[in-house]
């Protein structure tokens, strides 16, 4: 008689039967967390009150398209309201894309060693992926993107900066990359992580003239600090985003979470604060893996990507008998640490800790 795990897989679609379960939780409960690339600081007092506001009206459905945050978003980036897009999280964006775009027999291009929900939205459509070997120094090239382009591409993923190896692409590198490619693929630049480098946020939203097939994405999980009320948005082309409407899931940010991005948005002088103190502290961790000979990938965000070799083993006890969640990965087989960078007082405790192994 078939078991009843046999009997889910049977009926679970054949593209999914094989794909691991995405978990990033941590486990216990760490005193230091510096493992995904949160904003330690937290939420200040104004995004609090305007949440709590929000919450009062909590037996009502919000505005299905959360028109405050596109217009309020519009005027920040000098867009329209109908070039935005918003999602629960961009992991909800990337799924509205694969929905929207994708079929069985498909390609999406996506980079080696990149954020894996770009390849589990092409294996969830049945799509093929084909990855993008990382250059010298670890960084992602655009030209060999848009040469890895073929016949059945449908979709291309660039992370920018990349995420799990911090790198940054110049803008010149990925405007070539974007005129190489038939207007047939969808292009998705993900720049979750560009509020932490020394970039012009502004810069690539001027590209959305020229490139109808452009999607450019962005997030408030990272230095806006509120990755627990998963919200992403988007620009694009008003008739692209017109097709991801059309499967988009009603009511997909709530809200609570729409009034927390408002309120985030103007805070200006935070966010220019934080963004000066990331930078400080990545400095002096990186000067110190400087000083102690630790591998590492030189990086434009709010995190570094490390190589312990063969003090893997004794730094991961170390950390873990101190309290600090970092996160565990591996590239080309060799397995790597990714530190996010925390407040200054957690900072100092993890590279007490990383001292106390490679010095």
């Amino acid at each position: 008689m078939q078991n009843i795990e046999e009997l889910f897989r049977s009926l679970a679609r054949p593209a999914i039967r094989d794909l691991e379960p995405y978990d990033a939780s941590v486990s216990g409960n760490p005193l230091i967390r510096v493992s995904a690339n949160e904003n330690n600081e937290g939420l200040p007092e104004s995004v609090l009150t305007a949440m709590r506001n929000a919450l009062a009206e909590g037996n009502r459905y919000p505005d299905s398209r959360n028109t405050s945050l596109r217009e309020k978003l519009a005027a920040r980036f000098s867009l329209r309201p109908e070039q935005i897009i918003t999602s629960g999280g961009l992991d909800g964006l990337f799924t509205m894309l694969g929905r929207a775009f994708l079929d069985p027999g498909d390609e999406v291009v996506c980079g080696e060693c990149t954020f894996g929900v770009y390849a589990e939205t092409a294996l969830i459509a049945g799509a093929s992926v084909k990855t993008v070997p990382l250059g010298e120094g670890y960084v992602q090239l655009p030209a060999d993107f848009a040469a890895a382009v073929g016949p059945a591409t449908k979709m291309l993923f660039f992370c920018n900066p990349n995420n799990p190896t911090g790198t940054l692409a110049e803008p010149a590198f990925v405007h070539e990359m974007l005129k190489k490619i038939p207007r047939r693929v969808v292009v998705i630049l993900d720049e979750a992580y560009l509020d932490f480098a020394d970039a012009d946020g502004d810069a690539s939203f001027k590209l959305l003239e020229e490139f109808p097939n452009l999607v450019i994405c962005r997030t408030f999980s990272k230095i806006f600090a509120l990755a627990g009320l998963r919200i992403g948005w988007a620009a694009a082309h008003p008739g692209l985003l017109d097709c991801l409407y059309r499967v988009r899931e009603p009511y997909c940010v709530t809200a609570v979470a729409e009034a927390g991005a408002c309120a985030a948005l103007d805070e200006v002088e935070r966010l220019r604060r934080t963004r000066t103190m990331v930078a400080c502290e990545w400095d002096k961790l990186c000067t110190l893996l400087r000083r102690l000979g630790v591998k590492h990938i030189p990086s434009q965000t709010n995190f570094v990507m490390i190589f312990p070799q063969e003090r893997y083993e004794p730094l991961s006890a170390a950390f873990i008998q101190s309290g600090i969640a970092v996160r565990r990965l591996s590239l080309r087989g060799e397995r790597v640490m990714r530190i996010s960078v925390g407040l200054p007082q957690e900072n100092r405790q993890v590279e007490r800790v990383l001292e106390e192994i490679f010095a």
